[in-house]
Order: structure tokens, then sequence, then C-alpha cells
């Protein structure tokens, strides 16, 4: 697990709700703290969709949402002429994001891994951002939390957000 601290809070705040840096991303769960507590569940509602759509879904396991179709109920939450009190962003690859970072490792094909999270929480004027990878099982091996760490650190640093590691 890795945790980094933004530097630049108004910047990362503008490509996390205006751009579309971290639009391929699955939302998990969003939590808004302003007047009220807003939570948003990314499960995506099954019952909701037509019987294609819902097949179609189904055969590419997609359970939650991309941000970029909640993004922009997040943001009419958020924006105003007040700072949250804070919030917190669980995001998740795909599995064929997932499987796409483990296949260039050695023993991928054996590796239990089952998601790979970025973890973004505001808070006393602190943006943190941390790293989380679950298993299916018990797992000595660490190698994947060690790619993923790296991977978001690419990530950012590709994007141009800075961030100090803590």
């Amino acid at each position: 697990m890795l945790a980094l601290k933004i530097i630049d809070v108004k910047d990362f705040m503008n490509k996390l709700l205006i751009g579309e840096v971290f639009d391929r991303f699955f939302l998990v769960e969003a939590s808004v703290t302003t007047f009220n507590v807003f939570t948003i569940d990314g499960r995506l509602q099954q019952d909701f969709f037509d019987t294609d759509t819902a097949d179609s879904l189904k055969s590419k396991s997609i359970d939650y949402s991309l941000w970029r179709d909640v993004k922009p109920y997040c943001f009419s939450v958020i924006r105003g002429k007040r700072t949250p009190l804070g919030f917190k962003i669980i995001f998740q690859l795909s599995s064929h994001q997932a499987q796409k970072l483990l296949s260039g490792t050695e023993n991928n094909s054996i590796t239990p891994v089952c998601n790979f999270c970025l973890n973004i929480q505001y808070k006393n004027q602190v943006l943190l951002c941390t790293t989380g990878v679950s298993y299916s099982s018990f797992s000595l091996d660490r190698q994947p939390e060690h790619l993923w760490d790296e991977t978001i650190c690419s990530f950012f640093t590709s994007r141009q957000i800075p961030f100090e590691k803590l």
C-alpha cells in the first residue's frame, strides 16, 4: 500500500471533476460531506437496464459505473461557495485492466488478485491518495501491490499530478 499526499489540490480537483484523467476507473463508492453527507454506491443496478444491456454488462463482468458517468453528480455536490468538509472516493480497475496490468508479471496466472483500488480522501484541507490490492485468497506474493504502487506513481506523473510519498 502506498500513501500519496497531493501537493496541488485545486489542480487535482479540476482533473478529477472536470477533466478526463480518472474517467476510465470504476467507481466503487463516493461520499461527500457538506451540509449533509451524500453517498453514492457505484454498483450498477442490473434491474434498471433492459435485457440486452444487462446481458452485455454481465458478459463483460461490469459491476460498477465508470467515473465519467457519475462525475457530474459528484461535481454538483462538491462545487459551491464553500469547500466540502471532506470526501472519499474509491476507484477500482476493471477486470480487463487488472489482467492487463498483471500480464507483465511472473506468476500472473496464479496470483489471486481480485481488485486494484485507488482511494482518494480529502479531509482537513489535505488530499491523500492510497493504493490497495484485494486478494481472493491468501498470498505471500506482494509483487502485484508493488506493481500497482509503481503504476499509480507513473499515472500521476504522466498527468502532471504532483505528489509526495508518505
